[in-house]
Formats: structure tokens, C-alpha cells, sequence
């Protein structure tokens, strides 16, 4: 199976950067349907989040965070270490995209981008780069 692998963290602002980025036609494509799947996996992501949230802030009879001056309400005896470190634990877990339905729409967008016309800056670069690595793999993969 051929994948694209990111660790949760970096979800987001990769979607940012491909919402950015001025594309035409087939990279375009590519670049919609990757979003997507980012934006699916992100989601499941920030549902992982809130799941450890729950075993340490109080919630009310729907679910939702109990909230005291803008902050989340910790259950009496909750330590904010362990919920720290558990947090951490989840940013850091790979995010796997399968990407097999959509390869020669991600093959395009890696072409277009290897040469991407507009500058790119500070972390803009830095998410690009990051990106070029996973797509490099892939096309790699399916040559």
C-alpha cells in the first residue's frame, strides 16, 4: 500500500500550506484530494485529543468541556503532567494517508511542485519541504 506518513502535529498546517499554494488542473486535483484526506485525518486527530481531555477535565450531561474563565475545568485529583504528556503522546503518533485511489493525481501535484514558481518563506518552506519528502517517496513507489 502506498502512503503518505506525517505525525499528527503537522496536519494542520500542511492542509494550511495546500489551501495556500496556486495550482492549475491535474495538481489541482491532486492537491484537493490530498486536503481532503488530511482534513479527515485531522479530524479524527483532534477527536483523540479530546478523548484524553475527557479523562481529565469535567464535562456536562452533552459532553462538552466544562469552561471557568475561558479554561477548561479539571477533575479533582487531575494531573495536569500525566494529561500533558499524554497530549504529547498524540501529537507525536504517525498519521498514515493511503494514498493507492489517488496516485497519479499526487504524482501531478509533485511534479508542479518541484517547480513551484512562487517564493516560499520561514515555515511555509519548511512545511513544503516536509511535504516534497512524503511525495518524493511516494512517486518513487510508484515508478
Amino acid at each position: 500500500m502506498q502512503t503518505l506518513e506525517f505525525k499528527n502535529y503537522e496536519l494542520a498546517p500542511i492542509a494550511n500550506f495546500l489551501g495556500e499554494l496556486k495550482l492549475k488542473a491535474r495538481a489541482s486535483r491532486g492537491r484537493s484530494k490530498l486536503f481532503k484526506l488530511i482534513f479527515d485525518k485531522n479530524k479524527e486527530y483532534n477527536e483523540e485529543l479530546d478523548d484524553v481531555r475527557k479523562a481529565y477535565y469535567e464535562t456536562d450531561g452533552n459532553g462538552n468541556f466544562k469552561m471557568e474563565n475561558g479554561d477548561r475545568v479539571l477533575k479533582k485529583g487531575g494531573d495536569v503532567g500525566k494529561l500533558n504528556a499524554e497530549l504529547q503522546e498524540v501529537m507525536n503518533e504517525k498519521a498514515v494517508i493511503n494514498c493507492t485511489e489517488y496516485l497519479e493525481k499526487f504524482n501531478a501535484l509533485y511534479q508542479e511542485l518541484l517547480d513551484y514558481p512562487y517564493e516560499l518563506d520561514n515555515q511555509t518552506a519548511l512545511i513544503y519541504d516536509l511535504l516534497m519528502d512524503e511525495l518524493e517517496k511516494l512517486e518513487k513507489e510508484g515508478n
